[in-house]
């Protein structure tokens, strides 16, 4: 009987056609199968993606965008005026500097890895309503301007600009939260807004728009003083020097100069002293090359005059001079610039 008893396993394995070694081996796996099971590891679900990535916004990426959103803008206010009764050769100027700068702000996001989806989606936003300037605007208008216009009679975004007027007042809508940011960016990115910002003011002033120097003078009105006199008295030695029909603009650069020179020193205008011509002017012809290089000298200075770490109200005040100085340089075969003093 105890043999009958001892075999009884072997036989009940055999009739169920399982070896007995066999058992322990499938019990052993189903324990290791276990544990590993317990420590985490699931066999029937595949393992998860990896994370994406997430992409870095690019230095001043949030700034460069809003610029390309109110370039676009003005671009679209431009077309529509071009479409109209008013249209001409400034307009269409205007439009063509606003598409370079269109071009090279859109070539900034991309090289530094912004998707043009974003950059699109950008472009079709609509900006905020526009704000007045950091500053009471002062000083005489430009010849041809509006003595009453000011920024803050600028029109809203989404109104239609269908007259010369009406582009002036959006182009000179530029208010305190548009100059902080620009003196807040990297260093590059706010000379390249500061002069298309100047350049922008000088269309405005080109399509008879009094675009004043700041009431209050910013930290930097002293070096603009020092940079407008020399002008002065370089136009002086121009109008001596010329004849006709270059004497005349000679003479209506001079009063345009002179204005500006009394709006940003509070004084009457007066001759500076010991200031030298850059070479002899003894005829028409060198009262000429005097003029262009004064003049040119004089736009690309604008950004050297905001110096190093220049405050909003700094590089509103530098803007608002370098567009009427543009303004009057126009007259001189010396015309509009996407980004006058600035490598784009």
């Amino acid at each position: 009987m105890d043999g009958d008893t001892r075999g009884l396993g072997s036989r009940v394995m055999a009739g169920l056609g399982q070896p007995p070694r066999r058992l322990f081996v499938v019990g052993g796996g189903a324990a290791a199968l276990a544990l590993l099971v317990d420590r985490g590891l699931r066999l029937d679900v595949p393992p998860p993606p990896p994370p994406v990535p997430t992409r870095r916004p690019a230095p001043d990426e949030a700034l460069l965008l809003s610029a390309v959103a109110g370039l676009t803008r003005l671009v679209e206010a431009e077309t529509e005026v071009l479409a109209g009764p008013e249209a001409g050769a400034t307009v269409r100027r205007l439009r063509a500097l606003n598409r370079e700068q269109l071009r090279v702000l859109r070539g900034r996001l991309t090289n530094a890895g912004v998707p043009t989806t974003v950059i699109d989606a950008a472009a079709a936003a609509r900006p905020a309503p526009p704000t007045t300037s950091t500053g009471s605007a002062a000083g005489t208008p430009a010849p041809g301007s509006s003595p009453t216009a000011t920024a803050s009679d600028a029109s809203g975004p989404d109104d239609p600009v269908r007259t010369r007027e009406e582009l002036a007042a959006r182009l000179d809508a530029l208010g305190p939260s548009e100059w902080t940011a620009v003196a807040r960016a990297s260093a590059a990115t706010r000379d390249l807004l500061a002069a298309a910002y100047a350049q922008r003011l000088a269309a405005a002033v080109l399509l008879g728009r009094d675009v004043a120097v700041l009431e209050s003078p910013s930290p930097v009105r002293p070096a603009i003083v020092a940079r407008t006199q020399p002008l002065v008295y370089a136009f002086e030695v121009v109008a001596a020097q010329s004849t006709g029909e270059q004497r005349r603009a000679a003479e209506s650069t001079l009063a345009g100069l002179s204005r500006l020179e009394v709006a940003v020193s509070g004084t009457t205008s007066t001759t500076p002293g010991g200031w030298a011509l850059p070479f002899p002017v003894t005829s028409a012809a060198d009262a000429r090359r005097l003029a262009t290089l004064t003049l040119a000298s004089a736009v690309g200075a604008g950004l050297e005059l905001g110096g190093p770490n220049p405050s909003p109200t700094s590089l509103e005040d530098v803007a608002r001079w370098s567009a009427n100085v543009q303004a009057l340089a126009v007259d001189w075969d010396l015309p509009l610039t996407a980004f006058p003093g600035a490598a784009s």
